[in-house]
């Protein structure tokens, strides 16, 4: 089950009666969703003299789990003469509070402790994580029953019935159709594709060709 703010469908069709001599009818269907953000964005500024390094930036924020992984860049301030060590920190919407007061805990910490060091931080925004991007999966036969819905239509509207799956393209899964009488399974190409950091889209796309009968 995709978990998604907004779900969208689109389906298109290749002109039936151009293609009443092959006696089959060609769906496209589409389906987007977007997921919902679960993870928050802190960015953190530690202000430090020039002979601290890296690793004693990384020990003092240890606490919330920066390591050399979350530096974004190293800038410097000539007034006070200092170096800007910046770091990104995400973490799941549900820890946002625990991890204000962590980060609040250390601030309040490292200026006590006269280490030279001063952090600030705030929150950049919100992003989905890759567990959860990677976690949605296309289905084939969702949009295998759009596509036949979409095709029934067609089909009435000339007089025909619509029949079995001739082929299948851009497929992202392979799976166990629950359709009569597969007769050709094509060429099934990975269309997985995933977005964007911020309500992230995954979209899932499937063409089906029918054989039409009288």
């Amino acid at each position: 089950m995709w978990k998604r703010w907004l779900f969208s469908l689109s389906l298109a069709a290749t002109p039936l009666f151009g293609q009443l001599e092959s006696h089959t009818v060609t769906i496209s269907a589409t389906r987007t969703a977007y997921l919902q953000p679960d993870e928050v964005v802190f960015g953190l500024s530690v202000s430090a003299s020039g002979t601290t390094n890296l690793n004693q930036i990384v020990a003092a924020l240890s606490g919330v789990g920066i390591t050399s992984a979350n530096l974004t860049g190293v800038g410097t301030s000539t007034s006070p003469p200092s170096v800007q060590w910046n770091f990104t920190l995400a973490t799941p919407i549900s820890n946002l509070a625990a991890t204000i007061g962590s980060l609040a805990q250390i601030q309040q910490s490292i200026e006590q402790n006269n280490s030279g060091l001063t952090l600030s931080f705030n929150v950049e925004g919100t992003e989905v994580s890759q567990q959860l991007q990677q976690s949605q999966t296309c289905s084939n036969s969702v949009l295998i029953a759009d596509a036949t819905t979409q095709g029934q239509k067609l089909a009435s509207a000339a007089g025909l019935t619509l029949g079995p799956i001739a082929r299948l393209a851009n497929a992202p899964l392979a799976e166990t159709y629950g359709v009569p009488s597969l007769v050709h399974l094509g060429n099934i190409v990975s269309n997985f594709v995933l977005a964007g950091s911020f309500s992230s889209p995954i979209t899932c796309s499937l063409v089906v060709e029918f054989q039409l009968l009288p």
